[in-house]
């Protein structure tokens, strides 16, 4: 479900959502020489512990993106007219030089867009964000209600870390009299049919786009963490239906760990070998994107759908409509 404050054509990402390899990159793959999106991990820490998040399975060590391995990113995504998305299983705004990666993607002019709990931005952040053109901030969320955020994000608590920090970022920018960022306000809840849900989503819509520019609900998906005990209520109320479909993701991202490794999927939390693509110091994104092994694992998931040879794919099921459906990027005005 996506709702639009004014035209879809205001987000930074109709251009890119409207390309052909985008909407349909299983038809295209031949002519793919690139991602289209770039997911960065800036740091793998994070305040909030989730209870979907995969970083409750994570083993990896915690640490922060070098520079110099942004430079690189920027470069070669500009180069490609690639995305870049801060994200990965950490919380960007910790970073101790966030605003410096995002000057470095404003130097290359790369789209770029923050994901963000909220809880670190500060207005001096976002006043650095304004100044260096960055493209989006997703404010990311949990449900429609207080209870149901603060329930799913353990750390967090609704009203501080996320309802005042987008109040605060809509009077920065608009005293700065800009238009960016974008704001994206995520979220997503478990059962779209729920009576609750159904009841409160015009009220929590029409709330949010005075403040925000864009409103996207997803599905929440437990499966990979299915398995926790603190997790096996709520998966049993999952309505993401667990069917495996031809995996567009092997042709759209990748992901670079705060490490400089470069992964085939976006959805790895852990170094795992057959996903590595080698590390950004040895290797460039074109490359990595462009080996053999990316060929073997679109062969087998996103053409054979062998996903249950995959230990990594076994438990990934889409949360969204939108692939079968192109034209729900677009979304709806209000």
């Amino acid at each position: 479900m996506i709702y639009y404050k004014t035209s879809k054509q205001d987000d930074p990402y109709f251009e890119l959502w409207s390309r052909k390899e985008w909407l349909y990159p299983l038809e295209n793959a031949d002519a793919m020489q690139f991602p289209l999106i770039v997911t960065v991990e800036p740091t793998n820490r994070c305040q909030n512990k989730c209870l979907y998040c995969s970083r409750q399975l994570m083993t990896r060590t915690f640490g922060n993106l070098d520079l110099a391995t942004m430079e690189k990113i920027a470069e070669e995504s500009g180069h490609h007219r690639a995305a870049i998305r801060h994200g990965g299983f950490g919380e960007p705004l910790l970073h101790p030089d966030i605003e410096k990666i995002v000057a470095i993607s404003n130097k290359y002019n790369v789209l770029t867009t923050i994901f963000t709990n909220g809880m670190n931005l500060s207005e001096k952040m976002m006043e650095s964000f304004v100044r260096n053109d960055l493209s989006e901030i997703r404010f990311s969320s949990s449900g429609i209600t207080p209870d149901v955020h603060n329930k799913i994000r353990r750390n967090s608590d609704y009203s501080r870390d996320f309802d005042e920090k987008i109040k605060m970022a809509h009077r920065v920018r608009a005293r700065m009299g800009s238009k960016k960022p974008f704001f994206t306000l995520y979220t997503n809840v478990i059962d779209y049919n729920d009576s609750n849900f159904q009841e409160n989503l015009e009220i929590y819509r029409d709330r949010y786009l005075e403040y925000v520019d864009k409103v996207d609900i997803d599905l929440t998906m437990f499966s990979r963490v299915k398995h926790l005990d603190h997790v096996k209520d709520l998966y049993s109320k999952q309505t993401v239906n667990e069917e495996y479909k031809k995996c567009v993701g092997l042709f759209l991202k990748v992901i670079v760990h705060w490490n400089g490794d470069l992964f085939a999927c976006d959805k790895l939390y852990d170094f795992h070998e057959d996903y590595y693509l080698g590390n950004l110091k040895d290797v460039s994104i074109a490359q990595g994107y462009g080996s053999e092994k990316m060929k073997y694992l679109r062969d087998n998931v996103s053409f054979a759908m062998n996903h249950q040879d995959f230990e990594y794919c076994r438990n990934c099921y889409t949360n969204t409509s939108k692939w079968d459906k192109p034209e729900e990027f677009i979304g709806k005005t209000k």
